[in-house]
């Protein structure tokens, strides 16, 4: 399926999107210059509407376009940039097979599969995570909006009663974030482990995983998780955290698309204080511990 395109690479995307972080990282990592289509997402539906279904018909973002041809799923578009240019910028998946195997585990692990149910990995608990804000910018639309949106026009019929619930509550269920949050302590107490060979970066050199991590930890600010990232209880991720702040590729793949609807969500929602359910989560880290 071909798609219009005025240059080489084109990549529809959200700001806030978890997926969409990953794709724009990775970019600039490899430093590919692209032009950036913005598609809304809770607070408008755009990414349900027709004009957006032609390019990814499942509706999810991000949707990288190359030279008319689109890529899906972040993970496949890392796979597709290192493999453009494998001489250029960071290599996302090493060469060599060990290696390769391991980034690929951690991939796995930290991503957004879409063969891995919601909570079951890190990257999904993450996901989950972001249900207080998902409901905060559903809620800037009428209900029977959003019922009529997900009902007819939302191609995976097993995400629409997650998301038709989460505007009818006006937030996740409070078990089920739990849940989320139990799976982010055992993530945390995970990558806390897997950094502890003194290397700079996960899996010792510069790679895939980071770049899905990069988008984790980032994700942990704006829920008001923020001080994990800098308790002595985790010394090698704090360490580590700031290495990925500090690359080039964080300011233009995250911080520079950053939304206003998500920044008003957080003022709302917490303040200048910590998620409520911080004291879970150190419960759960203090459980796995033993």
């Amino acid at each position: 399926m071909a798609i219009k395109y005025t240059k080489e690479f084109e990549l529809y995307s959200y700001g806030e999107s978890l997926a969409s972080q990953t794709a724009r990282v990775g970019l600039a990592e490899k430093g590919i210059d692209y032009k950036q289509h913005r598609v809304g997402l809770e607070s408008t539906g755009e990414h349900l509407q027709k004009a957006y279904k032609a390019i990814n018909p499942a509706s999810l973002v991000p949707t990288l376009v190359h030279n008319g041809e689109p890529i899906y799923d972040s993970v496949k578009i890392l796979d597709y940039l290192d493999s453009f240019a494998p001489k250029q910028g960071a290599t996302l998946f090493p060469a060599d097979g060990e290696k390769n195997a391991q980034v690929r585990a951690l991939v796995k692990e930290f991503s957004l599969d879409e063969t891995v149910g919601i909570g079951e990995n890190f990257g999904t608990c993450m996901a989950g995570l972001s249900t207080q804000m998902l409901a905060y910018l559903l809620c800037k639309r009428p209900f029977w909006t959003v019922v009529w949106d997900y009902l007819t026009k939302h191609p995976s019929r097993d995400r629409v009663p997650i998301f038709i619930l989460i505007r009818l509550l006006g937030k996740p269920p409070g078990f089920k974030y739990r849940e989320f949050v139990s799976g982010v302590a055992r993530g945390i107490i995970f990558i806390e482990k897997t950094l502890s060979h003194g290397g700079p970066f996960i899996a010792g050199e510069y790679s895939a995983a980071d770049v899905l991590l990069a988008q984790g930890f980032h994700r942990l600010e704006i829920t008001a998780f923020h001080k994990v990232l800098e308790s002595d209880q985790f010394p090698n991720i704090k360490q580590y955290w700031p290495r990925l702040q500090q690359r080039e590729s964080y300011k233009a793949g995250i911080l520079d698309y950053e939304e206003d609807e998500w920044t008003e969500c957080k003022a709302a929602l917490y303040g200048e204080g910590e998620n409520p359910d911080i004291e879970y989560f150190w419960s759960e880290v203090k459980k796995f511990n033993q």
